[in-house]
């Protein structure tokens, strides 16, 4: 997965959480859609981990605002 593409992936479903937030205010149960939206996003940063080689405790570290600067530069922008 290229980086672009790892991009993509974490934006939309929160893209698609905002627009159905917004257009849709009454929207019956949006915390199903944010934890779909969560799951997804799990799903494309373990497969960038995997991919990247990256063990678990490091790719926590790089969630982690202001923890792992580096782990978090690998994951998110280095080309596999």
């Amino acid at each position: 997965m290229k980086r672009y593409q790892f991009w993509l992936l974490i934006w939309l479903p929160w893209l698609a959480l905002i627009v159905t937030v917004l257009v849709r205010k009454d929207a019956p149960f949006p915390w199903v859609f944010a934890i779909n939206t969560l799951v997804l996003n799990l799903i494309a940063i373990n497969i960038r981990r995997r991919q990247l080689g990256m063990n678990l405790t490091s790719t926590i570290k790089a969630m982690v605002p202001g923890v792992g600067y580096h782990e978090w530069r690998r994951l998110y922008f280095a080309k596999p």
